[in-house]
């Protein structure tokens, strides 16, 4: 029972850090009107999250990608599947996506999503039947 609790709980605290995230863009879009764009987290904002010093930035970083492997758990994710073992800790994996970005500079104006799912897919490919 132990170990269910403390999963929900980091879940609910990754969705809540990805929500955080995106509170800057809801509040840009509710000031600039009805003609604005939704921007997602980029690969950059993710790669500055990832080598942040500040442990806020960190989380919210860590999070975003939480969220988007467990969108990618069940569904691909911008046309990426991946598989990742459920030993894998959050930490390892803002590791594998910082790595990815580190070796893959070009794709840093990516769309974050687009970005994790790569890199989560290289790392965490599935099993083929």
């Amino acid at each position: 029972m132990m170990r269910r609790d403390s999963t929900e709980i980091a879940q609910r605290l990754r969705a809540a850090a990805a929500l955080l995230l995106l509170l800057p863009v809801a509040t840009s879009l509710a000031a600039a009107g009805p003609t604005a764009h939704l921007t997602y987290a980029t690969g950059s904002m993710l790669f500055l999250g990832l080598t942040s010093k500040k442990p806020s930035e960190l989380g919210i970083a860590r999070g975003y990608i939480g969220a988007v492997a467990d969108i990618g758990a069940t569904e691909p994710v911008n046309g990426f599947l991946f598989c990742v073992p459920a030993s894998v800790k959050l930490e390892q994996l803002g590791d594998v996506v910082r790595d990815w970005l580190d070796r893959h500079p070009e794709s840093r104006n990516y769309a974050g999503k687009g970005v994790v799912g790569a890199a989560l897919a290289d790392a965490y490919p599935c099993a083929r039947k």
